[in-house]
């Protein structure tokens, strides 16, 4: 199995061009452990080439590149006589098989497809004498893959891409905004309680969960920006002098995606979920007072980071795998993304003109939300807008400066009183889970 290296401060002053702060640079190592000369040849000039480094693409989207070549390669060992340079039309289907067992997206799939489909273009240019890949139709049986060109228009540019027949019938679902309700972020929560992810949650793992959750529903941060956010961040934002429900600027929270990659965002997140975090974090520094990272995610095993493939994944297995995995199959982690935008709208809706046209709205409601997440687009803004002044009909914002955390528990004691007045709960079992609220607010 082919393996990625990343090289955490890698030395290229000899680079004329290379990005101004730190970044990491990966590499392969074939099965052997041997120096895979050729993919990082092609890593090196997807990276920018042997003059510039890191400025177009960026960094991070090198390491994914470099993780997507990998999968492939790993895939080609599974098959007996296939290698890079005699893969074919029909290697192009197992891999997309292969790459739906990973229980990825079909946009995904394309993603990592076309990775390979340019690699073996990489190949064919520097093995002139093989007949690896093409897309033309001259003399196109002697090729062992085939491929067709593509293009899309995009803000005024044309937009090529290579496409294979085995991913023409993927289609690529764009979801809805679907923002997670209260309840449903309750249930969210309970889910630890009830996976079997882990049969028996302790206490440290039930406090990642909710730190995890609290969150994403605080930062509106997508997964992989809140695998960046560290314990010094945490550290610095809380004051252990302030009450639960006034707020502190959690500053310099990672953009990993859209335009405004590699920028840096603040968003204020209440003292009681800070309470809750630093709770987490005191704790696994008590367990492992030698950490050499700033890490806040860590493993509950040896308080080694959580990589960030691991915490995508992971999120959804506990749910998934828990009594509440019908209730919530229709969220995700970027669900939280989407409550907190429509939250945040709402909030600047509320001391807006409800009468006012549309346009204008939408205007106040794109500055409102660009404030806090540094993206939305004009489409997408609209069904935020929408949901917003819903919201706004059908609920009150009065109760937006108490904490997160407070708000939670107040809802769980109200979701208690109705079951019991309801009959599904005893007298006993009601008072029991009262008592256990009240005594952890």
């Amino acid at each position: 199995m082919s393996e990625v290296f990343i090289a955490k401060s890698p030395r290229l002053d000899f680079l004329k061009l290379k990005p101004n702060d730190k970044f990491k640079y990966p590499f392969l190592l074939n099965k052997d452990k041997s120096f895979n000369w050729e993919a990082n040849q092609y890593i090196m000039k997807y990276g920018g080439g042997p003059i510039s480094y890191g400025i177009r693409p960026q960094p991070n989207n090198i390491i994914e590149q470099t993780r997507s070549i990998n999968i492939l390669f790993n895939f080609i060992d599974t098959i007996k006589g296939i290698n890079e340079y005699n893969f074919n039309d029909e290697c192009f289907y197992d891999y997309v098989t292969h790459l739906k067992s990973r229980n990825i997206d079909n946009g995904t799939i394309k993603g990592h497809v076309r990775v390979a489909i340019d690699y073996f273009f990489f190949l064919q240019e520097t093995h002139q004498d093989l007949f690896l890949i093409t897309q033309k139709t001259a003399h196109a049986v002697k090729y062992s893959s085939h491929v067709t060109k593509e293009s899309f228009n995009a803000g005024g540019k044309v937009i090529t891409y290579f496409d294979h027949q085995s991913i023409k019938g993927l289609v690529t679902i764009h979801e809805e905004v679907e923002y997670i309700r209260d309840d449903e972020f309750i249930d969210w929560l309970d889910a630890i309680h009830h996976t079997t992810e882990h049969p028996n949650p302790d206490k440290l793992l039930i406090l990642r969960w909710e730190s995890i959750s609290y969150l994403l529903d605080a930062t509106g941060s997508r997964i992989s920006e809140l695998a960046d956010i560290t314990r010094s961040m945490i550290k610095e934002a809380y004051d252990p002098l302030a009450s639960a429900d006034e707020e502190s600027d959690l500053n310099s929270i990672p953009v990993n995606k859209g335009k405004y990659k590699g920028k840096k965002r603040s968003v204020p997140v209440s003292n009681g979920t800070l309470q809750l975090v630093m709770s987490y974090i005191q704790f696994i520094e008590t367990q492992w007072p030698d950490m050499k990272h700033d890490k806040l995610f860590v493993n509950v095993d040896n308080g080694k980071p959580l990589k960030k493939s691991y915490l995508k994944n992971y999120t959804l297995n506990v749910i998934n795998n828990s009594k509440y995995a019908d209730e919530l199959a229709h969220l995700n982690n970027h669900s939280f993304r989407h409550r907190f935008i429509t939250l945040n709208v709402a909030k600047t809706l509320k001391s807006y003109n409800t009468e006012a046209v549309f346009s204008n709205i939408l205007t106040v409601a794109m500055s409102a939300a660009r404030k806090l997440t540094l993206h939305a687009s004009n489409s997408t803004m609209e069904q935020y807008v929408h949901l917003a002044q819903l919201y706004n009909q059908k609920l009150t914002l009065a109760t937006e400066k108490v904490s997160r955390i407070v708000r939670t528990e107040i809802t769980k004691l109200k979701r208690i009183v109705q079951k019991y007045e309801n009959n599904k709960i005893s007298n006993d079992e009601a008072m029991a889970s009262l008592s256990t609220i009240i005594n952890g607010i």
